[in-house]
C-alpha cells in the first residue's frame, strides 16, 4: 500500500557522520526544544507589541476622525467632549447629532434682556435717591463737630 502522508509531513532521513550516537542526539534534541521554546518566546513578545501598536493606531485614527467631524460639522471645542463612538462612521453620525442639536438650542434660546447700567456718580450707590447725595464736605464737619 502507498504512503498517503503529504510530503510536507513525512520526515526526512537524516544522514548521521559515522555511527548514531544517542548521547549526541539527545543533546541536539534538547537544543532544538530549546531553540523551538525561544523563538516562540519571541514570537509571543513580537504579537503582543504588534497588537499594542495596533491599538495606538487605532486610537490615533479615531482622534483624528473626531478632530476631521468637529472641523466639518463645527462643533463648538466646548461641546466636542459629547461626540463618541469607536468607529469613524460612529464619530461621524455623532458629531452631526450633536451640532443640529446645538444649533436647535441656539435658535430656540431665550434672548437675554439687557441688564440695567449702573450709575456711576462718585459717593452714591445704584439704587440711592436722588435726595440721597453723598457730600463728602457735609460728613466731614459733621465729624469735626463731634470730636
Amino acid at each position: 500500500m502507498p504512503d498517503t502522508t503529504p510530503a510536507s509531513e513525512q520526515t526526512p532521513a537524516v544522514e548521521w557522520d559515522g555511527e548514531f550516537d544517542p548521547e549526541r542526539a539527545g543533546r541536539l534534541v534538547a537544543a532544538l526544544r530549546r531553540d523551538l521554546a525561544e523563538a516562540k518566546s519571541a514570537l509571543t513578545a513580537e504579537r503582543e507589541r504588534a497588537a499594542e501598536l495596533e491599538k495606538v493606531v487605532a486610537s490615533r485614527d479615531l482622534a483624528d476622525a473626531r478632530a476631521a467631524a468637529v472641523t466639518k460639522h463645527g462643533v463648538p471645542a466646548s461641546l466636542a467632549g459629547y461626540i463618541t463612538g469607536h468607529t469613524a462612521e460612529e464619530i461621524e453620525a455623532s458629531a452631526a447629532k450633536v451640532a443640529a442639536d446645538f444649533r436647535a438650542a441656539a435658535q430656540t434660546a431665550p434672548e437675554m434682556p439687557e441688564l440695567p447700567k449702573p450709575r456711576l456718580t462718585p459717593g452714591r450707590a445704584a439704587n440711592d435717591a436722588a435726595e440721597s447725595v453723598y457730600d463728602p464736605q457735609e460728613l466731614a464737619q459733621r465729624i469735626g463737630a463731634s470730636h
